[in-house]
């Protein structure tokens, strides 16, 4: 499971494997354009690693992969990111949205007139100002994964009985094309216990959709099922249903694959897991880099990881080139480390920025410790004030990818004096409970991008923000986040 935000640090190699029977054909290995015309109708079982922790994915529990697979079926957005990571109005959902004003911006959404969630109630304006509500930042004590955007718009109204939505913006925002991604039928979430924060975590069969499919059953545990929303106005669904077969250790997975109790699997490969599904007949499979990157959090709240010297060796004596080596490298050579937590190699605006960061340097990292007070003891391992350096690292159990990395991380700082525990848990609790609450130390996991690499950064980094879970702060930090989103020009955005 990832977080979803923007663009950033290194590039996660993502799988994904079919049985080429089920999903349509394709070469072995490679191309996986389907040669044979789509048949309506049929089931696909998919063996999802991670079980969603709720169902709204605009909050910080819930903005992750695991729901948002689920969700993006289910929730309209007024725009979709394309392959070539362009974006396109979504012209089932709306028909039009268009900036009329620059001063004040000004955009103007016409929602289809036949457009209801399956409960037969219209989506409208309410719908769209309801999300504008609760994510503008004025409700202190609600959840909200990322503020930006919605906390400079000055209003947001309906006309033509809800059927046009117009926003006016206090200040300029070049990414308006990303908001309202993933409108919430609001006239169920106002009635629902726990409203906005938890109202959708449980009973997701109850839950109206305004897509393709909506929830049938799930069995916390064992599986969820999408089926056909009928009362979609749209394109209709080819498939009858969707099965989330929750299997979230990565090792069982060709194995169910294999056994034909699921037709498509899309993990994080394994080096095993690799050569387990290319010697099965039958199967499709291919890898890609992805705008997704496994990164190394702080807890700034940490007594040891509060010391910006402590950071900086951790980060001096960290060699990122071996985890590459040990994790992704192996699928393949195209795999290499970054320097950016904004952008990704590729795009124009990618600079290194890492210095003399991440290549390892032992002695430069026990330099800074003993610069910061830290003494070594007979164990090899630093410590202040009768306090050794000790700190937690956790992840997702069960992803074989990860531990490995944990494993290359704590042997590394053991070189440099740094003693990492090693405390994981499943996915559900780590990304529900421990990484919002900040029960952690250091923690590894992945964010996925968007085509909006400045403002889906924001949230990430500024101080407060809902994605920011190690609680970073740096008033120049915001303060440049802040000019970079209102700033038209793309090159000097990003020099921002």
């Amino acid at each position: 499971m990832h977080r979803l935000r923007s663009v950033r640090l290194t590039a996660l190699l993502v799988g994904l494997a079919m049985v080429a029977a089920a999903c349509g054909g394709g070469d072995e290995g490679g191309d996986t354009g389907a040669t044979a015309e789509i048949q309506p109708g049929g089931t696909l079982n998919y063996a999802a690693d991670q079980e969603p922790t709720g169902f709204n994915n605009r909050t910080s529990k819930d903005n992750g992969t695991s729901v948002y697979n689920i969700v993006i079926n289910m929730f309209p957005q007024a725009f979709h990111a394309q392959p070539d990571f362009t974006v396109k109005m979504d012209d089932a959902f709306l028909e039009s949205a268009e900036q009329t004003s620059e001063d004040p911006q000004t955009i103007v959404y016409k929602i289809k007139q036949e457009a209801v969630w399956s409960d037969d109630t219209p989506i409208t304006a309410d719908d769209f100002i309801y999300f504008w509500e609760q994510q503008n930042g004025t409700i202190k004590e609600n959840d909200v994964a990322s503020t930006t955007g919605y906390d400079v718009m000055e209003s947001v109204k309906g006309s033509d009985n809800g059927k046009t939505v117009t926003v006016v913006f206090k200040e300029p925002y070049t990414d308006w094309q990303g908001l309202f991604d993933g409108v919430l039928p609001s006239h169920y979430v106002k009635q629902r216990p726990g409203g906005w924060n938890t109202g959708l975590d449980k009973e997701p069969e109850k839950i109206p959709s305004g897509g393709w499919f909506k929830v049938d059953n799930y069995t916390q545990g064992q599986s969820l099922t999408l089926v056909r929303n009928d009362k979609y106005w749209g394109p209709k669904a080819n498939l009858d249903s969707v099965v989330f077969r929750f299997l979230p250790e990565s090792t069982t997975q060709p194995a169910a694959l294999q056994n034909n109790e699921v037709d498509l699997i899309y993990p994080q490969p394994q080096l095993d897991q690799v050569q387990q599904v290319k010697a099965l007949p039958d199967v499709s499979s291919e890898i890609n880099f992805g705008l997704s990157f496994e990164h190394f959090d702080f807890n700034f709240k940490n007594e040891h990881l509060a010391d910006l010297k402590v950071r900086q060796a951790i980060a001096t004596g960290l060699n990122t080139q071996e985890l590459v080596d040990r994790t992704v490298k192996q699928f393949s050579d195209k795999a290499q480390t970054l320097g950016n937590r904004i952008f990704l190699t590729g795009q124009p605006e990618y600079q290194d920025h890492f210095g003399q960061y991440g290549k390892g340097d032992t002695a430069g990292a026990t330099k800074l410790l003993e610069e910061a007070g830290y003494t070594k003891g007979s164990d090899g391992i630093y410590a202040k004030d009768g306090k050794k350096l000790s700190v937690r690292l956790s992840t997702t159990a069960g992803n074989q990818l990860r531990e490995t990395q944990g494993e290359l991380f704590q042997a590394q700082m053991k070189e440099i004096g740094v003693d990492i525990k090693i405390a994981n848990v499943d996915s559900t609790k780590f990304f529900g409970e421990w990484l919002p609450n900040g029960n952690f130390d250091i923690a590894n996991f992945a964010w996925v991008g968007t085509p909006y690499a400045i403002s889906g950064s924001r949230d990430t980094y500024r101080t407060g923000g809902g994605g920011n879970y190690g609680q970073y702060s740096s008033k120049k930090t915001d303060d440049l986040l802040e000019q970079a989103m209102g700033e038209t020009d793309e090159a000097k955005a990003a020099e921002l």
